[in-house]
């Protein structure tokens, strides 16, 4: 007796699952028919009517989101398929289906919202989760880019350089990773200079008093004179005393800028400043005896400041250094997305020359 009452509650029990079984794929296929027809809610209706059978089918949860998708409700989409991704063991059997999906997903709802909007630099994010080389890394590095220019003209130093770097770190092309990469030199400047006027202000007073810096107009000065030997008169006299005062003015700028910033200067070290970045104020032969040769030249604050921070990063010329050579000319192939960054930046053109080697052709332009 009460082995035959089990088999007709056994039975019972089997007979409903599979009537609940039969009656979730019913829904599906009609699911499935409603958005054929376009008819969308209707749709979702019935897989929702099937996941109350079987809350796990994948079949109901990926026809929902796709009735979602049509409809042009990204978000309901993602909010489905990402109940799809909660469930492990389904992402083990489907995740190279809906992995892609999502991820697309989430790309359009961020392009559908303004860059103000904090949501879409969250979705974008999402994206690049889901695939490393997601399409959103370069719309998410001209965002960040953006960003970076905002705190840039709001003076927000340390933040632009930060934005500016979290931006060339992503997956974009190379032309575009370095000049956000440039942009956070100048934004790292700004960060150096902020901290280096407590450091200066010890000794502009006695720079200024010494006619060595103007204040007003933030320039640096620097004054030499040079002895040559023969007469102004004498063939090549002219040009052997602009080429050694260029080689005292070299030394002088040296010695200023190692004194800015307050250490002393290595024997041998040196730095370098461009043409475009020292003027000469005067120069020729005086009229004192015996006749010397003198130069006045003068560099932005920014320059000097510039060299000062190459000084402390270790970064100045040493005795024995060889001189890095000048790319040729050409531009050099654009980078993959997928390329990392190359390391170092190529030399600036028309150096001034460095202390002890002062060709003359490598003057400061003249006025």
């Amino acid at each position: 007796m009460r082995m035959t009452l089990l088999r007709w509650v056994l039975g019972a029990s089997l007979a409903t699952a599979t009537v609940a079984c039969d009656k979730g794929q019913d829904h599906i296929l009609e699911g499935r028919k409603a958005v054929k027809a376009g008819n969308f809610e209707k749709a979702v209706e019935h897989f929702d009517n099937a996941l109350k059978a079987n809350p796990d089918s994948y079949d109901a949860l990926w026809g929902k989101a796709d009735a979602y998708r049509r409809d042009n409700n990204l978000a309901k989409q993602a909010e489905i398929l990402e109940q799809v991704v909660a469930k492990k063991d389904l992402m083990e059997r489907f995740s190279a289906v809906v992995n892609p999906e999502l991820e697309t997903n989430y790309r359009k709802q961020a392009q559908a919202l303004g860059d103000e909007d904090p949501a879409k630099e969250a979705l974008l994010r999402k994206a690049i989760g889901i695939n490393k080389k997601s399409e959103a890394n370069p719309t998410l590095s001209t965002l960040l880019a953006k960003r970076g220019d905002d705190f840039l003209k709001q003076k927000k130093w340390a933040d632009a350089s930060r934005t500016y770097k979290e931006a060339a770190e992503l997956r974009i092309a190379r032309k575009d990773r370095s000049r956000l990469e440039a942009k956070a030199e100048v934004a790292d400047f700004k960060v150096f200079v902020e901290g280096m006027m407590p450091r200066f202000e010890p000794i502009k007073a006695e720079l200024t008093q010494a006619g060595a810096y103007d204040e007003k107009t933030l320039q640096f000065f620097v004054d030499v004179e040079v002895e040559v030997e023969g007469k102004p008169e004498d063939e090549g006299y002219i040009e052997n005393a602009e080429r050694s005062g260029l080689v005292a003015v070299t030394e002088g700028l040296n010695n200023l800028t190692w004194k800015v910033a307050g250490k002393e200067r290595p024997e041998g070290a040196s730095v370098g400043y461009t043409e475009a970045v020292v003027e000469i104020v005067e120069k020729g032969i005086t009229t004192k005896k015996p006749v010397t040769y003198r130069f006045r030249v003068s560099v932005p604050q920014d320059a000097l400041f510039e060299q000062v921070q190459k000084i402390d990063k270790n970064e100045y010329r040493k005795p024995g250094d060889v001189p890095v050579a000048a790319p040729e000319s050409g531009a050099a192939p654009e980078a993959a997305d997928d390329e990392a960054p190359e390391s170092g930046a190529a030399p600036e053109s028309g150096a001034a020359p460095e202390s002890g080697a002062a060709p003359a052709s490598a003057a400061p332009a003249s006025n």
